[in-house]
């Protein structure tokens, strides 16, 4: 299948407030129900037990209503591990939706293509669902910022483009509450990445080593560590 780029609507607030607010309830019952969650646990477990730190501090990037960022606070605290997040996007309007989730987090509206922190400011970076919104050049700068903000590692969680992907997004999306989730969704899964090009991508960013971790649903995971991981490859 060939990558295919598309505007999102949900991405520049094509819709009404309902619709929007529809949008991210869609996305959070994708999240619950289709793997987000479930893979987004994996991908921090699998981090944060080679770290072996109590407490981190973590940038998410494109977060949207917060929601995750909220419920991994949760998860994590239950396993040990106090994780302080920050969330980034590129929209207050976004942020705004989820006000009572984000009282713990720290907020700000900024571009994920020119991250505004000092180097190693978070101990992991993270991305849910966005890295498809991007074209190449675009993902590797946001994977070159991201690693020079991160002091241990960036976490990728992104739809994968394949066939079966496709037909099961077709068939599910007249199901959604938002006309901009029936529109958004085949178009995510049509210009989202295979494995081999975001490890590639990945790989031409500068990180000492990529991990592809498989994942549940219709994702694929990665990690890219700042430095060599011993029996990596």
């Amino acid at each position: 299948m060939r990558r295919v780029r598309q505007d999102e609507l949900l991405d520049d607030d094509l819709g009404t407030p309902q619709e929007i607010a529809d949008g991210f309830n869609d996305l959070w019952w994708i999240n619950r129900n289709l793997g987000g969650i479930a893979s987004t646990l994996k991908l921090f477990e699998r981090a944060t037990s080679r770290i072996g730190a109590a407490g981190i501090r973590v940038l998410e990037v494109a977060a949207g209503d917060g929601r995750m960022a909220a419920w991994l606070e949760d998860a994590l605290e239950r396993r040990g591990i106090h994780a302080e997040f920050t969330l980034l996007d590129r929209r207050l309007s976004h942020l705004a939706l989820g006000r009572a989730a984000l009282k713990k987090n720290g907020r700000l509206v900024g571009d994920a293509l020119a991250l505004p922190f000092r180097e190693e400011s978070f101990d992991l970076v993270f991305c849910n669902l966005f890295l498809h919104h991007l074209s190449d050049e675009q993902t590797k700068c946001l994977l070159q910022q991201a690693r020079s903000v991160a002091r241990r590692a960036v976490l990728i969680n992104d739809l994968e483009r394949n066939f079966w992907s496709y037909a099961f997004i077709r068939l599910a999306s007249p199901f959604a509450r938002s006309r901009l989730t029936r529109h958004d969704g085949p178009a995510s899964v049509r210009q989202a990445y295979t494995r081999r090009e975001l490890a590639a991508l990945a790989s031409a960013s500068g990180f000492g080593h990529v991990e592809l971790v498989p994942l549940p649903g219709l994702r694929m995971g990665l990690i890219g560590w700042k430095q060599p991981v011993n029996g990596g490859s």
